[in-house]
């Protein structure tokens, strides 16, 4: 996606086997955040997914991800499937 004239985000399909699509990447540059563009460019993504043949669209998020991004999931139609919790040692 691109801001006037500068490459504001991406985002990257993943085709499944099963006929799903992933969200495989998807994400804005750090000058970016926080002026709307993820819920355009996330639309953009589900639609293009869509457009190529999905039974089903889907993705991965984690608490490392910005704050805004599990509420703009859930404006675009994403459910929760799964939760899983890690513990990392040092």
């Amino acid at each position: 996606m691109k801001y006037d004239g500068e490459i504001a985000g991406y985002f990257e399909l993943r085709k499944c086997e099963d006929g799903s699509i992933e969200i495989a990447y998807f994400g804005l540059l750090p000058q970016f955040i926080g002026r709307g563009l993820g819920k355009h460019l996330l639309t953009s993504a589900t639609q293009q997914a869509w457009a190529d043949g999905a039974n089903r669209v889907w993705l991965h998020t984690c608490t490392l991800d910005d704050p805004a991004a599990m509420p703009n999931y859930l404006r675009r139609g994403f459910h929760p499937f799964k939760t899983e919790q890690y513990t990392i040692q040092s």
